[in-house]
């Protein structure tokens, strides 16, 4: 009886060992799934702040065309452009990165039936450029153009 004692003894003091280091494998691997996961988690935030200054330029960009567009002087300004001149927009609208550029003169694309009361047939085309940069250190940027079709007397 106390030879059987004695092995049971021995067999529980050779497997202390070995259940810590599995123990300590599994931390090892729970650690380091962890860590996968925070990086990819600091990545998806990453992709969703970019994300947001892409949308955020292209918002201020859209304000800054509406801005022009209501411009009460933007009339006379294109009336009085030269053919194929160019000028910045921000003349027109603080803080716009972009040009005004007189493409060409022709016949409005509108369609009316002539009469006295609507004699415009010339109409006067710019095209509107701007562009944003946003992201760290403005390193991307985004940009629109519209047309603006101006009757001319």
């Amino acid at each position: 009886m106390q030879l059987t004692v004695l092995l049971s003894q021995n067999k529980a003091k050779s497997q202390l060992g070995a259940a810590l280091f599995v123990a300590m494998l599994f931390l090892l691997i729970l650690s380091f799934l962890g860590g996968v996961l925070l990086s990819s988690a600091n990545q998806g935030l990453k992709v969703v702040s970019a994300m947001g200054d892409r949308v955020g330029a292209e918002h201020l960009l859209e304000g800054e065309m509406n801005e022009l567009i209501i411009e009460p002087n933007l009339q006379g300004v294109i009336g009085a452009m030269a053919p194929a001149a160019s000028m910045a927009v921000s003349t027109m609208v603080t803080g716009a990165d972009g040009t005004m550029n007189h493409t060409v003169d022709s016949v409005c694309a509108r369609s009316f039936t002539a009469s006295s009361n609507n004699a415009i047939t010339q109409c006067r085309y710019v095209r509107v450029d701007a562009t944003k940069t946003y992201g760290k250190a403005n390193r991307a940027s985004t940009s629109i153009a519209a047309g603006i079709e101006q009757p001319m007397l």
